[in-house]
């Protein structure tokens, strides 16, 4: 039977095109944690006017909260398995930490981003294959 679960997970170095010299490694994410990042991406609140005064009972009121940041901070924390990128003074950046994360160029930052996508993308190449 084939195996339905993630083996092939973890990407190879992946050289960063705005730090010369700079890699990432990433990894593939289950589909348990994915429903989870799904579910925490958007926070949606509804709600209806009691009949105040001035307002209908059949006021409606609603608000969609995309959650971005929590979810490229969670991305980093959790998806770049290695990485090379320093601060000013030498020191590793560790992805875990907020202030590390808030800290990267933007560019740097956007290019990590999206190779997480990428490599988490539900394309059925050879790379997203199971082995």
């Amino acid at each position: 039977m084939p195996s339905a679960v993630v083996t092939n997970n973890v990407s190879e170095k992946i050289p960063l095109k705005t730090l010369p010299e700079g890699y990432v490694i990433v990894r593939r994410m289950t589909y348990g944690e994915d429903l989870a990042r799904s579910a925490k991406a958007t926070k949606l609140l509804v709600g209806t006017d009691s009949g105040g005064k001035g307002k209908s009972k059949d006021d409606f009121q609603g608000q969609i909260d995309i959650q971005t940041e929590a979810l490229a901070l969670w991305d980093f924390a959790n998806l770049v398995v290695e990485h090379n990128c320093e601060d000013a003074t030498g020191r590793t950046l560790n992805f875990k930490n907020i202030n590390d994360v808030k800290i990267l160029d933007k560019n740097i930052g956007q290019e990590i981003g999206q190779i997480i996508d990428d490599f988490n993308s539900a394309e059925t190449t050879d790379e997203v294959k199971n082995s």
